[in-house]
């Protein structure tokens, strides 16, 4: 009887210890859990610091050169005839860089209050800046005939201008825009992995117009 009733609170006494230890072992880790946890205000905080570090690896540059072509004369009035001596002619080629990327300060943050779920708002990229090397201007020829006036520097100006313009549709017609984009979302997409925000938050990159971030307010945690 006695060594029955031993044996019975000794297994009384394991399984007390078994259920302490279990349950110091479960506070351990929602304790660990809770202390690795990271908030919204902190997710914001790191990807706004990781963007200020890799701000210039998001531009995207495109260096170009161009012909610049112009051909003109003058006309006898009401006969659209070609008047001797009024020709005007004009061959120079030069250098531009074209900068595109988007305004990484104007990046917003937003949480679904029932979930997780967190959505990083980025402008669409935009032409940051353009513009010619002056010192890449080569004139290849000039001519002008006994009745016309020589090119101007301020017409050689307006005409690098003119084609500056060209150029910038060229650009965007071949999609500097979108890598431009794509450059931010692998910036951000890098980030978060590197920083395990995706073991916190379910993220979603979002690009989105200038009028439709103006309509977004800072969210709060």
């Amino acid at each position: 009887m006695a060594q029955s009733f031993g044996s019975t609170l000794a297994i009384c006494v394991v399984l007390i210890a078994m259920t302490g230890l279990a349950v110091y072992l479960f506070m351990r880790r929602k304790k660990d859990a809770e202390s690795t946890a990271m908030t919204f205000q902190q997710m914001q905080t790191i990807v706004s610091e990781e963007i200020r570090n890799v701000r210039e690896l998001v531009t995207v540059r495109k260096n170009f050169t161009s012909v610049i072509s112009f051909n003109d004369d003058k006309k006898i009035p009401f006969f659209n005839v070609h008047m001797p001596g009024t020709d005007r002619k004009f061959l120079m080629n030069y250098s531009g860089t074209i900068t595109c990327g988007c305004d990484l300060d104007k990046i917003r943050f937003s949480k679904d209050e029932m979930s997780n779920r967190v959505k990083i708002i980025v402008p669409n990229s935009q032409i940051l800046d353009m513009y010619a090397d002056v010192s890449s201007f080569k004139i290849h020829h000039q001519d002008a005939g006994i009745l016309a006036e020589n090119i101007k520097i301020e017409e050689q100006n307006e005409f690098v201008s003119a084609d500056l313009e060209v150029q910038k549709q060229h650009a965007l017609q071949e999609g500097i825009l979108n890598r431009a984009n794509e450059n931010v979302q692998q910036m951000l997409t890098a980030i978060i992995a590197r920083r395990g925000i995706n073991q916190n938050f379910d993220v979603e990159i979002v690009f989105a117009n200038q009028s439709d971030l103006k309509a977004l307010n800072a969210p709060h945690d």
